[in-house]
């Protein structure tokens, strides 16, 4: 058996392409998952090469059968995995314009949430869809109203302790709930904060947390949770999401439309 050029190349993409998924879903119960199925390959190969042949036999037996039972038990994790792969290749598909009265309704609502200690949970959609969260909620269709939002996660709502969602200019949702993350180094964190760190590790959603204990507001941004933020901060989050920035071909078909005007 000769070994050739292409046989190296094609061992090193597949080891590249396993680093890369093996790095993808880390620290995940699915990075287990592809470990244990890494040493089944191994223990074949070896086979192969060795001519045992009936671990060759039980392993070609067993393996369609784990396969099938791995992915039914880690179902979520892989659907997890896999979301996150595709935020990091998948271009967007929406485009946000300024906006900064919504901006200022927002920090307006957050500052009044915060100074009366009302906890809340407010999910803003990026690219990735948050319909799946909403139909766990309550629907809406409002305009973003800072008076709204306060009454929705008062105490004495009903539907306080679940998240709200605002697509586009909209509050779509009210009362949904979200996935908890199973991180297990977040010490003293309550539910709203495991949520808001679950949610925006599986979609690019921005999720602003305010602190029923403290009053503190957090921000959850692809799985990292940034803490006692001011409103000077969370107004910086809002306007990477609601701003558009002009590029330098939109800045020069305007410098050439200004210089016709004249």
């Amino acid at each position: 058996m000769t070994f050739r050029l292409l046989d190296l190349v094609d061992i090193a993409l597949v080891s590249i392409a396993a680093y890369y998924v093996l790095l993808w879903f880390r620290g995940t119960k699915t990075a287990q998952l592809f470990s244990g199925f890494a040493f089944l390959i191994a223990i074949f190969v070896i086979s192969k090469i060795a001519n045992l042949y009936t671990i060759e036999w039980l392993i070609e037996q067993l393996t369609p059968v784990l396969a099938t039972l791995l992915i039914v038990v880690f179902q979520p994790e892989l659907r997890k995995g896999l979301e996150k792969l595709g935020r990091n290749f998948l271009p967007p598909v929406s485009e946000k314009s300024a906006d900064l009265n919504i901006i200022s309704r927002l920090i307006k609502a957050i500052d009044v949430l915060a100074a009366d200690k009302i906890g809340a949970l407010i999910v803003i959609e990026r690219t990735a869809s948050l319909n799946e969260f909403m139909e766990t909620g309550i629907p809406m269709n409002a305009d973003v109203n800072s008076d709204l939002i306060v009454s929705l996660f008062h105490k004495k709502s009903l539907i306080h302790d679940g998240a709200l969602t605002i697509q586009h200019k909209k509050i779509t949702a009210a009362g949904c709930l979200l996935p908890l993350t199973d991180r297990k180094n977040l010490g003293s964190l309550g539910t709203r904060h495991r949520a808001a760190i679950g949610l925006s590790e599986v979609i690019d959603a921005l999720v602003i947390v305010v602190s029923e204990e403290t009053g503190n507001i957090s921000i959850a941004d692809n799985g990292q949770l940034s803490r006692k933020l001011d409103l000077q901060e969370v107004q910086t989050y809002l306007l990477k999401i609601y701003q558009q920035e002009t590029t330098a071909f939109q800045r020069s078909l305007k410098k050439f439309f200004n210089k016709k005007a004249k």
